[in-house]
């Protein structure tokens, strides 16, 4: 008799206190092997149970509703999609003639129904991020940084004061994070996302490592059509702490401010 558990004869109920077990474990330290041993779930399934929350958080443990195929009735063609994916990378919506200097979702869907007179709803738009791997979280929503103890010092001592500031004199959060997209040889499409907590994220993309001219860029576009100041909470990092960007940040006082996190490794 097979010792390991058969997923697919699970019911919704048991698969979510499964995976929740399984991401309990990982969040602890466990391997994969001893959790393999523990939950009695081979540990490729325990390595795609993990990855998966990784990339799209507590919403991973849930098992999707059942729906229609990938690909079947779809809004949008292979073709359209590719064309679509190919504008968003390479392309920002001032240069479409758009009055945005970031995608969002909804950008993104305006640009859909102006283009292609195809009218996708927000959470059509959601999927089709998915899929094209257009998600990127703020820091405290992964759980690499809910473990790490020096995130969560800043979580519980800094932050409640960053946002009693904000409420108090009317100022947008943001995080900064970054995910990559697509591997071509000899380099990598990141997203650079800047994101709220309650997951609106506004993002460009660019090639190759993070740097101070880059994250300059997103700041800029971040700031460009904003209707009010900007606090920007990015990972204390040279990219960030830089020269360049110091020198950029004087004069815009009124515009944006900085604040700096520890990364996850501390």
């Amino acid at each position: 008799m097979d010792k390991f558990i058969d997923l697919r004869k699970l019911n919704n109920d048991e698969l979510y206190r499964l995976r929740k077990k399984i991401v309990g474990l990982k969040e602890k330290g466990h391997s994969g092997k001893e959790i393999e041993r523990l939950a009695n779930v081979r540990a490729n399934r325990v390595s795609e149970i993990w990855q998966k929350y990784k990339k799209d958080g507590p919403e991973a443990l849930k098992l999707s509703a059942p729906g229609r195929k990938q690909g079947e009735k779809a809004l949008l063609t292979g073709v359209t999609e590719m064309e679509i994916r190919r504008t968003l990378t390479e392309i920002t919506p001032d240069e479409l003639g758009m009055p945005y200097s970031l995608w969002t979702r909804q950008i993104a869907c305006d640009y859909i129904r102006q283009k292609y007179g195809i009218r996708l709803s927000f959470r059509c738009m959601t999927n089709y991020f998915k899929k094209w791997g257009f998600i990127c979280r703020a820091p405290a929503k992964t759980a690499e940084f809910r473990t790490s103890p020096a995130f969560k010092r800043f979580m519980e001592k800094d932050f409640p004061v960053i946002v009693r500031r904000a409420a108090s004199e009317n100022v947008g959060i943001y995080w900064f994070n970054e995910t990559c997209v697509e591997k071509e040889r000899g380099g990598e499409i990141k997203m650079a996302a800047a994101v709220t907590a309650r997951g609106t994220s506004r993002f460009t993309f660019f090639e190759g490592r993070m740097s101070q001219e880059k994250l300059i860029v997103l700041m800029s576009r971040l700031i460009r059509f904003a209707d009010r100041k900007v606090f920007f909470i990015a990972a204390d990092t040279e990219a960030f702490r830089g020269k360049k960007v110091r020198e950029w940040l004087k004069g815009l006082e009124n515009r944006i401010e900085v604040f700096y996190y520890p990364n996850a490794q501390k």
